[in-house]
């Protein structure tokens, strides 16, 4: 099973997507029937931004002061064996 969470910080998103969310939901709802996601739970969380703060959040995180297209980070309570 996948959930999915998407925050829209940018308004302009909107004239290219007019509901994110829902429009994500039928997307995961695709590859869902997969059994490879079948298997676990997954959760995904998705930032639709500007240039600016993804531009931040690149020079924060990963040290590079550039705007880039995508940015991802590993679950803060993923279990190890």
């Amino acid at each position: 099973m996948i959930k999915i969470n998407v925050i829209v910080k940018d308004k302009t998103w909107l004239k290219f997507i007019k509901n994110p969310e829902n429009y994500l939901k039928k997307k995961i709802k695709i590859i869902q029937g997969d059994n490879f996601f079948k298997k676990r739970k997954y959760r995904l969380s998705v930032l639709l931004s500007g240039t600016k703060e993804i531009k931040y959040l690149n020079k924060k995180f990963r040290k590079k002061n550039k705007s880039t297209d995508i940015l991802s980070f590993p679950s803060q309570n993923k279990k190890r064996s």
